[in-house]
């Protein structure tokens, strides 16, 4: 009986090929999409839970408290901390500090590397799962003469020879020897590093970290499993007040496995993060899935309501309901199945296009079973609630009530197929205007006046040889034609680290709490990058002995005195008392997202990591790259030469933003090709239920065009409804978004005008073919045919 039932599915589905490759294609590219934001979304949630105690592993991290109230939260602190939590927290089994990442200089005999590493506790290994390959991790303690690498790493250095015991020389011209060889850091995992020194080496190097106001190590605890986390908590939490009256830190804990999804803090409370955009495309692929899913069922009860003389006449020679319901279900999941290897296929396709866009490695081997037979539960599902409305239905029905009277009003399911249209559209236009959100701010970033100039701009990292004679690199560099200008500056400007409260000036309000970038550079980073000053001077190439500094305008207008009282007023900061000799103009030194931040300059010439190097025009890219190489070196010949360009670097900062816009951009075309085989099936059944009445028209004079309009007009009414609908949805969500950036683009009227003329246009063309179809139909076929 099963094997009848079979047999009969696939022949409907053969005899009536237009709808089978509909609904299959439909509900493919529906099913394939939301496969694809699953397998990111899974690569998402994987991150730092493949240790063996992720459950037990916890950062560190402080919340500040500032004394008009308001609380910043990071993860740097003071490197003394652990031997208090060691001492005074028996919750904790394990505890590691780690300095924050390092790009250091790895040489071997002829063989150099700039690598990035840290500085580490052997604990670091007992806590996460990253397994020693070779020698003991214990060497790391206690010995200032050992490091530890990674498999990568030793086949770099030292190709196929034994690593343990070889010499390594670093930046500081210090010498180690490999102690032991750990497994690559895998990619799903937030800390990464290709070497470990040993942290008692850090602390020798770095004086200041000794004292409990400092903030330039990490933490990381592993708690015994029985541990009271809330207890553990509350003993952190009076670490630092313990031990230092002036200091206004709280330490606690976070689980590390948080870190990729959960890191945004606001006030001191957690606020979120990535998990935002994570929920984000889950609930588009939900709705694109679900928007196939209305198609699958719209055609499915569709097609059902022109099948009621086939069921009379099946219950005529004794067929029974449950025989019925069987037959309709099982045609369903056929079609459902079918897609799902359309489905299958696609993804396959898309994969290497879908990992590039989203920067992952995302292979079948992702694919596990659970999730396969998540797809195919999910596929399933699909197929019997699209089923389910013929199959109760229409089997429900006296045979002879059928028979006489063709097919029973009570089974078109007008309003629900014209109900779910409207679902359709309106989440169609909320796609839309979505993606055009999303690329209209990528356009305004792109184009935004930062304040400085970021096009053919070089950076570089020099080493302490090239930073300890700066004067000879540049005048080297000036020597050739194609370099205009060279620069120093201490850290990146896109997102410059260094903020303190730590500034006083005459006039500074009692008790105010404001908060400075810091900014080290030399006297020509104004000029590299065009920024303009608006009073006073730049910096002079001869530092005298009493510091001087220079502010932003921002600067100067928080603090409420113009550029003119600026110059000359005494200011306090880290390199001491000293005069504010000029005011520059505001350029973005943070993210688009947050507002311009009041910034003082510090003039030095080795205290950072960065030249900026400005090119002339008239000379090409390499030939200038081949100079600067030559240039370093000639000052540091071991050194490898590696650059980047600024407005690269820039264009890096907004990736998140550059994905998005690529991914709803193929959600949104995605949306509209499942919405247009939707139109284009239904208008196919409607336009086939109504030949006849087309045909009587035509007799009585009504022509194509007048046919046309009236097959169109139920199917332009839905679109206009479906866009009413969800036009308030897409200016609500499109403003919210654009609300996350402090400078953002927006949104006019006309993109709204734009995109419900173009949602009507694509309705229309869609149904259009069918619909002149059926006007063109000569009468004498439409009517003699029964």
């Amino acid at each position: 009986m099963i094997k009848n039932y079979l047999k009969t599915s696939f022949r409907n589905l053969y005899r009536h090929k237009d709808y089978t490759l509909i609904n299959v294609l439909g509900l493919g590219i529906g099913l394939a999409t939301c496969m694809l934001i699953l397998l990111w979304a899974l690569d998402e949630s994987k991150y730092d839970r493949f240790h063996d105690k992720s459950e037990h592993i916890y950062s560190v991290l402080i919340n500040n408290t500032y004394p008009d109230g308001e609380i910043k939260t990071h993860g740097a602190t003071p490197s003394i901390l652990a031997e208090a939590i060691e001492q005074e927290v028996p919750e904790v089994e394990k505890v590691s500090r780690t300095s924050m990442n390092e790009k250091l200089l790895l040489k071997h005999g002829e063989t150099s590397f700039l690598e990035n590493g840290i500085y580490a506790e052997p604990a670091l290994f007992e806590i996460f799962s990253f397994p020693i390959l070779k020698g003991a991790i214990e060497s790391l303690k206690g010995n200032q003469n050992t490091i530890a690498i990674s498999e990568k790493l030793a086949e770099k250095l030292f190709g196929d020879k034994d690593p343990i015991g070889m010499a390594v020389q670093t930046t500081q011209q210090h010498q180690f020897q490999v102690g032991s060889v750990f497994a690559d850091i895998p990619a799903q995992s937030s800390i990464q590093f290709d070497f470990v020194l040993p942290f008692e080496v850090f602390l020798a190097e770095n004086p200041w970290s000794h004292h409990w106001q400092s903030g330039g190590t990490r933490t990381y605890v592993a708690l015994h499993p029985d541990s009271d986390v809330a207890e553990a908590n509350l003993k952190f939490s009076t670490l630092v007040s313990k031990n230092c009256s002036a200091c206004t830190s709280t330490p606690f804990l976070f689980q590390y496995s948080r870190t990729r999804l959960y890191s945004k803090f606001e006030n001191g409370q957690e606020a979120g993060g990535k998990i935002e955009k994570v929920v984000l495309f889950c609930l588009i692929g939900l709705i694109i899935l679900a928007m196939a899913c209305i198609n699958f069922t719209n055609l499915a009860t569709a097609r059902a309501s022109t099948r009621g003389r086939e069921v009379g006449v099946r219950k005529v020679i004794g067929s029974r309901r449950s025989g019925l319901i069987l037959q309709f279900l099982s045609e369903s999941v056929i079609l459902s199945f079918m897609a799902l290897v359309i489905s299958l296929l696609l993804v396959n396709f898309l994969l290497p296009y879908f990992s590039e866009v989203t920067g992952k490695k995302i292979t079948w081997k992702d694919l596990d079973y659970l999730f396969l037979a998540g797809a195919g539960l999910l596929t399933l599902a699909c197929g019997l609630m699209a089923g389910a409305y013929p199959a109760f239905f229409l089997s429900s029905f006296k045979p002879i009530s059928i028979l006489k009277g063709g097919n029973a009003p009570m089974l078109t399911g007008a309003r629900l197929r014209k109900s779910l249209v409207v679902i359709q559209l309106a989440a169609s236009v909320t796609l839309i205007i979505g993606s055009l959100a999303v690329y209209s701010q990528l356009d305004y970033i792109t184009k935004k006046d930062l304040g400085y100039e970021k096009e053919n701009v070089i950076i570089i990292d020099p080493d302490q040889e090239v930073l300890s004679s700066p004067e000879v690199f540049k005048q080297e560099l000036l020597d050739f034609q194609g370099i205009q200008r060279a620069g120093f500056v201490g850290s990146d400007i896109l997102t410059i680290p260094i903020i303190t409260d730590e500034v006083t000036w005459t006039g500074k309000p009692e008790g105010s709490t404001t908060f400075f970038k810091l900014l080290r550079c030399d006297q020509d980073f104004l000029p590299t990058l065009g920024i303009p000053m608006v009073a006073g001077r730049n910096f002079p190439s001869e530092q005298s002995q009493t510091p001087s500094y220079l502010l932003n305008k921002k600067a100067i207008d928080m603090m409420g005195i113009n550029a003119e009282e600026a110059i000359g007023m005494e200011l306090d900061v880290w390199n001491g008392k000293g005069q504010v000799i000029g005011v520059t103009e505001d350029f973005h030194n943070n993210s688009l997202r947050e507002d311009i931040e009041p910034m003082v300059y510090m003039y030095s010439t080795d205290v950072g990591f960065h030249y900026y190097i400005k090119t002339r025009a008239g000379y090409t890219m390499e030939e200038c790259l081949a100079h600067i190489e030559k240039t370093l070196k000639k000052l540091s010949p071991d050194h490898p030469f590696e650059y980047s360009f600024l407005d690269e670097a820039f264009e890096r900062e907004y990736q998140m933003e550059k994905v998005l816009g690529k991914l709803s951009l193929g959600f949104t075309v995605v949306a509209l090709l499942i919405v247009c085989l939707g139109l284009f099936g239904l208008s196919s059944f409607a336009a086939a239920k109504r030949v006849k009445e087309m045909g009587i028209r035509k007799v009585f004079g009504a022509s194509p065009g007048q046919l046309w309009a009236l097959l169109c007009k139920d199917f332009a009414l839905l679109t206009s409804v479906g866009l009413l609908i969800g036009l308030p949805i897409a200016w609500y969500m499109a403003k919210a978004y654009l609300s996350g950036f402090a400078y953002h683009a927006t949104l006019g009227i006309e993109v709204y005008l734009y995109t419900v003329m173009g949602l009507l246009g694509i309705a229309l063309l869609t149904v259009t073919f069918q619909s002149l179809k059926a006007a063109l139909i000569n009468p004498v076929d439409s009517l003699r045919d029964e």
